[in-house]
């Protein structure tokens, strides 16, 4: 164990884990998007040639030596993040606002669209795939109640069917 002080504030490293800790500990309290920013600004600092909308949107293309490289240290906190994004069941991509039905507080009502007329949109238990599914909404479904929506799922009530369902098959009537 070391004691050091660095700006009025007094650390205690223990073989180099207190920082990666109290790191993930601020990860957990962030939304997907927050933990979505934190991992590209790593790679924005270290001139990441972005290639999405988004990031460029976000960072600029940036594009400059060491184009992303990124030391050891800055890899173990991306990889952090990312358990963070994964326990939190963040998709990792980003839902644009025509995708999302945008009912924070539901009471909202949609329909089905982009579904291949011969496929159904699963309906679970949980919003992610890993979750059972319990239903089926068929490709032309309509009146499909937004009870609420957490990143890229919506909980739905249709049919007599409560569940949750990923919200880029859905559209606001």
């Amino acid at each position: 164990m070391k004691k050091m002080q660095k700006n009025g504030l007094r650390l205690i490293v223990m073989l180099g884990l207190l920082a990666p800790v109290a790191a993930s500990a601020s990860y957990a309290d962030m939304s997907c998007e927050d933990l979505w920013y934190a991992r590209n600004k790593i790679f924005a600092d270290a001139g990441e040639c972005f290639k999405t909308r988004r990031a460029i949107e976000t960072f600029g293309s940036r594009c400059y030596a060491p184009y992303g490289q990124i030391s050891d240290y800055d890899d173990d906190r991306v990889h952090t993040i990312k358990y963070w994004e994964r326990r939190k069941g963040c998709s990792g991509k980003y839902v644009a606002p025509s995708y999302n039905p945008g009912y924070q507080t539901g009471g909202g009502y949609a329909h089905v669209s982009g579904i291949r007329w011969n496929d159904t949109l699963a309906v679970r238990t949980g919003p992610s795939s890993r979750y059972r599914r319990i239903g089926d909404l068929p490709p032309n479904a309509t009146g499909v109640r937004i009870l609420n929506c957490t990143g890229s799922w919506c909980r739905i009530e249709w049919r007599g069917i409560i569940g949750w369902s990923y919200a880029k098959y859905l559209r606001s009537d």
